[in-house]
C-alpha cells in the first residue's frame, strides 16, 4: 500500500508541476508581448514614424533582441555579458582524479548535461563553437539549439569551456574545465526565434523549453553607472531629477520574480547566475575624472553639468551594486575572487580569498544575502571563437563573474554525478544543491559568516563530495523534508564535541509578487526594505540542558558591511545555525518552524519542502515520539524477504528510523537509507546478477541477510 501511495503522490505532484509550468508559459508569453508593445512605443518616441535608415533598423533589431525589461519610468534596459587555477583553487581536481575516500572512481561529468544561456559581444551571437579543439574529446559534446544563421559567441564558447573543456595544454596553460566529459546544451540569452517556432522567445521562455537540470547564466543587467560607447562616457541607468537619483541596484524586480516562479514550478531546475562586474563603475573610477557623464530623460541622453550632484559610484560604500535579475531567491548567484596563488593554489585560510575589484556586491535591498557563493574568476584562460557563422579556434585570458559562475555550475554537476552513484541514480533539486553548496563552503572575508562580497563563502568541491559520502555512511544527515502549516519539525542529536555543530536549511520559496509594473514608481522599488520572503522558515538549535537557543546568521540591512550576526532571519531562504564549541555528548534539539501561514504561489495554504544538512553529531538522529504501534515494533519481528529476487526485496516490521544498507560481497556499500514505515521496498533491478548483503541497523542490534539477485 505504501508504494502505491507514493506513486499516486508523485503523479499528483508531477501533474501540479505541469499545470504550473503551462500557466507560467502563458504568463511569460504575455509578458513578452507586452514588453514588445512597450518597446515599439519607445522606438516611435526615439526615432519617429519616418522611414528609418539601415543602420537605425539594425540598432533597433539589436536592442529588441537584448531587451530585458523596463524601469518604472518606462525606459528599456538590456542584457549584457558578465565576464587551470579554478580547478585547484576550488578543489575540483580531487573529484576529477578520484581521490575522495569512499567514492568509486573519478568524476568528470560523465552522463551529466548542462545547459548554458549565453551570448557574445554583439546581437545575433550566442552559439557555442562546437568544433573548438577544447570539445573534441568525444562527438556531440556541444548541442546548439539556436538556428544555424546565428553567429557563434566568443563569450558563450568561453563559458562552455570553463564548464567542460577537455585537458589541453597550450603555451604552458591547461584549459581544462570542471566537467570535461559532460554534454553542454547551448541557447542564446537574447530574444530569438528557435528552429520550428513562429515567434521570438525570451530567455525565461527558453528555460521552460530546455527543461534544464543545471543551467548557467553569465549575463546580467547594470542598473547603475555603465560605460556607453555611443556617448563616449559614463551613463547613469537609473533615474535623476534635480539632484535626486533612484536605481534598481539591489532591487528585487521582474526578472527576479520570473526566475523564482520558474524554479518554484520546476524544483529540479538548478539555475546558476553571475553577480555582475559593475563594482566601482562611475565618476570615481580611476582615470575617468574627465569623462562626460549622462543620465536619461525619457528617450534622450542629458549631460550632467558641473553643479549637479552626481549619483554615487556603484558600490561606493562597498555594497549594493548587483543588478536586478541576479537577486532572485531560488537561484545561485556567484561573485568572483582573484586566483589563489599561495599554498600551491590551495585554500588555507579565509585571507586567501580576495574579492575581485570588479565583482558586484550585495545584499538585496531587503538585506537578503547575495551573492550566494564566490569562485575564482580573475585572470583565467579559456577558449574563444570569432563571432561569425564559421567560428574559430581561439584562446583568451580574461576576468569576470561570467567566468566564476560556470565553475560553480560545473561543480554542482560533479556533485550530481556523485549523488547518482551513491544513491541509486537520484537527482538533486535546487534546494538540495544550494544547501550542500552553502554548508560545504570555505570561510571567506574578514569576518565569520556570510558577507556582501562572497555570500556564504568560497566554493569547495571536495568538501561537498565528502559530505555526500558522509550521508552514504550515516555520519552526515542530508535530507529533503516537508514542513506542514503550523507544525514544528524537531530532531534530537548528541554533539560529537570534536567539531562545530552545524545545520543548514534552504527551501524553494514562492515568488514575491510585485505590484503591476504599469503602476510601479521609483519610490516603490528604490531601496525597498520589505522582505521578499513569502514563507519564512525558522531554524533553531536548542541546548536541551540549558535551554539556550542558537539563531541563524543574518546581515544588517542598515549596515551591510558590518560582520554578520546571529539573530532571527526574516529575509533569506537559506538559514544556517552553528554552535562553534558544543558540549560533547550533550543532546541538542534542531527545530524547523515558520511564521504566519505557509502558502503556495497561488496564495493557498500548502506545505513547504526544504533541504536540511547536519554535521557535528556522533549518533543517529533520535526520532520524534512515535505512535504506540510504532513503539511496539522491534527487531525481533524484522523480516527481509524474499532472499531470491529479480528486482524487489522488502524489509518488514523494522523499528522506525532504522537504517538499511546494501553491500556487495567485496564489502562495498552500494545503497543506504532510513526506514520510515512498516514496509520498505528495495529495488535491485539496476544491480548486476549476484549475491548481496542487506544490513538493517536498529537501536538495539544489526541484522544481516544474504539475497540473490537473478
Amino acid at each position: 500500500m505504501r508504494k502505491h501511495l507514493l506513486v499516486i503522490g508523485t503523479l499528483a505532484f508531477a501533474l501540479f508541476g505541469a499545470q504550473n509550468t503551462e500557466t507560467l508559459k502563458k504568463e511569460l508569453e504575455k509578458q513578452n508581448r507586452e514588453n514588445n508593445e512597450k518597446f515599439d512605443a519607445f522606438i516611435v518616441k526615439q526615432y519617429g514614424t519616418a522611414q528609418k535608415s539601415a543602420s537605425s533598423q539594425l540598432e533597433i533589431q539589436n536592442q529588441r533582441s537584448l531587451l530585458a525589461g523596463f524601469s518604472p519610468d518606462g525606459i528599456p534596459y538590456f542584457y549584457q555579458t558578465d565576464d587551470v587555477n579554478q580547478i585547484n583553487n576550488s578543489n575540483s581536481d580531487h573529484l576529477q582524479n578520484g581521490t575522495i575516500a569512499g567514492l568509486n572512481g573519478a568524476f568528470n561529468g560523465e552522463n551529466i548535461s548542462f545547459t548554458i544561456f549565453d551570448g557574445g559581444r554583439a546581437a545575433n551571437t550566442g552559439r557555442v563553437f562546437a568544433r573548438h579543439t577544447l570539445f573534441d574529446n568525444r562527438p556531440g559534446r556541444i548541442i546548439n539549439h539556436e538556428s544555424n544563421d546565428m553567429n557563434h559567441g566568443g563569450h558563450a564558447t568561453s563559458v562552455a569551456g570553463f564548464i567542460g573543456a577537455k585537458s589541453f595544454i597550450r603555451n604552458g596553460i591547461n584549459y581544462k574545465g570542471i566537467a570535461p566529459a559532460s554534454t553542454i546544451h547551448s541557447y542564446a540569452f537574447s530574444n530569438t526565434r528557435l528552429p520550428g517556432e513562429n515567434t521570438e522567445k525570451t530567455v525565461f521562455e527558453k528555460i521552460l523549453v530546455a527543461q534544464p537540470n543545471i543551467s548557467n547564466h553569465s549575463y546580467g543587467i547594470n542598473n547603475g553607472w555603465d560605460l556607453n560607447a555611443a556617448q563616449n562616457g559614463w551613463v547613469w541607468n537609473g533615474a535623476y531629477n534635480n539632484g535626486v537619483s533612484f536605481d534598481l541596484q539591489g532591487a528585487y524586480f521582474t526578472q527576479d520574480q520570473n526566475y523564482d516562479r520558474i524554479v518554484y514550478a520546476n524544483p529540479s531546475y538548478i539555475i546558476v547566475k553571475s553577480a555582475g562586474n559593475y563594482f566601482g563603475y562611475g565618476p570615481l573610477y580611476p582615470g575617468t575624472a574627465n569623462w562626460p557623464k549622462f543620465y536619461k530623460n525619457g528617450n534622450a541622453f542629458v549631460q550632467f553639468n558641473q553643479n549637479n550632484v552626481l549619483p554615487q559610484t556603484n558600490c561606493a560604500l562597498g555594497y549594493d551594486c548587483i543588478g536586478s535579475g541576479s537577486l532572485a531567491k531560488n537561484i545561485i548567484v556567484v561573485g568572483a575572487n582573484d586566483i589563489i596563488a599561495s599554498n600551491g593554489g590551495r585554500y588555507n585560510v579565509s585571507a586567501d580569498v580576495i574579492h575581485s575589484s570588479y565583482s558586484s556586491a550585495g545584499p538585496r535591498d531587503d538585506g537578503g544575502i547575495k551573492p550566494d557563493i564566490s569562485a575564482v574568476g580573475t585572470g583565467v584562460s579559456s577558449g574563444l571563437s570569432a563571432e561569425n557563422l564559421n567560428g574559430s579556434n581561439e584562446y583568451t585570458t580574461g576576468s569576470g563573474t561570467s567566468y566564476s559562475a560556470p565553475v560553480v555550475t560545473g561543480i554542482i554537476g560533479l556533485w550530481t554525478q556523485i549523488n547518482k552513484q551513491l544513491f541509486n541514480n537520484a537527482e538533486f533539486n535546487a534546494a538540495s544543491a544550494k544547501t550542500l553548496m552553502v554548508h560545504s563552503a570555505s570561510e571567506a572575508g574578514n569576518n565569520p559568516g556570510p558577507d556582501v562580497s562572497h555570500g556564504w563563502g568560497f566554493i569547495n568541491a571536495k568538501k561537498g563530495a565528502e559530505l555526500l559520502v558522509g550521508k552514504s555512511n550515516n555520519t552526515v544527515t542530508f535530507n529533503d523534508e516537508t514542513l506542514n502549516n503550523r507544525v514544528t519539525n524537531s530532531k534530537n542529536i548528541k554533539a560529537s564535541g570534536t567539531e562545530p555543530l552545524k545545520v543548514t536549511i534552504s527551501w524553494i520559496d514562492p515568488e514575491y509578487v510585485l505590484p503591476d509594473v504599469n503602476v510601479l514608481t521609483w519610490n516603490d522599488v528604490n531601496n525597498n526594505r520589505a522582505s521578499k520572503l513569502v514563507n519564512d522558515l525558522d531554524l533553531r538549535i536548542i541546548d536541551t540542558v540549558t535551554n539556550t537557543v542558537y539563531f541563524p546568521w543574518k546581515l544588517d540591512v542598515n549596515n551591510p558591511m558590518a560582520a554578520a550576526t546571529k539573530a532571527d532571519n526574516t529575509v533569506d531562504n537559506v538559514e544556517q545555525v552553528i554552535i562553534d564549541a558544543p558540549v560533547a555528548g550533550r543532546s541538542y534539539r534542531i527545530e524547523v518552524t515558520h511564521k504566519g501561514n505557509l502558502i503556495n504561489n497561488n496564495g493557498n495554504i500548502a506545505p513547504q519542502n526544504y533541504s536540511i544538512l547536519v554535521t557535528g553529531f556522533d549518533n543517529k538522529l533520535i526520532a520524534r515520539k512515535g505512535t504506540e504501534a510504532e513503539k511496539s515494533r522491534s527487531s525481533a519481528s524484522l523480516v527481509i524477504a524474499p532472499t531470491i529476487t529479480k528486482d524487489i526485496v522488502k524489509i518488514l516490521r523494522a523499528p522506525e528510523k532504522s537504517v538499511y544498507s546494501i553491500y556487495d560481497l567485496s564489502g562495498k556499500k552500494l545503497q543506504n537509507g532510513i526506514i520510515n514505515g512498516e514496509e520498505e521496498s528495495l529495488h535491485l533491478s539496476s544491480f548486476v546478477n549476484g549475491i548481496y548483503i542487506i544490513e538493517v541497523k536498529t537501536d538495539k542490534e544489526t541484522v544481516n541477510k544474504k539475497v540473490i539477485k537473478e
